[in-house]
């Protein structure tokens, strides 16, 4: 763990302690940003916090930060290279 892994965790567990047990996910998510504690969020520091963040997040039903699917997800590849093989529609191909 990083020294900014341990700060990250470590913000976000003593300020759990002060948000209501009732609480919404996005009161949570309100409190959990006002309380970033390394000035911009970039590079290393963010990615730690952001890490943490979504870690006490996810036991509060959040599923963000996801990535979408690639758009090629599921279509035939080339064995060779593992490109999709996109199909020419002038032929009446489907993906």
């Amino acid at each position: 763990m990083t020294e900014w892994s341990a700060v990250a965790r470590a913000t976000i567990e003593r300020l759990a302690l002060t948000i209501p047990h009732d609480a919404t996910l996005k009161e949570r998510k309100a409190a959990i940003d006002a309380a970033y504690p390394f000035g911009p969020r970039s590079h290393w520091p963010y990615k730690a916090w952001c890490k943490a963040r979504r870690a006490y997040l996810e036991a509060y039903g959040y599923k963000g930060g996801k990535a979408p699917a690639p758009p090629f997800d599921g279509w035939q590849r080339d064995a060779e290279t593992g490109r999709p093989i996109i199909p020419d529609r002038t032929l009446g191909g489907e993906p």
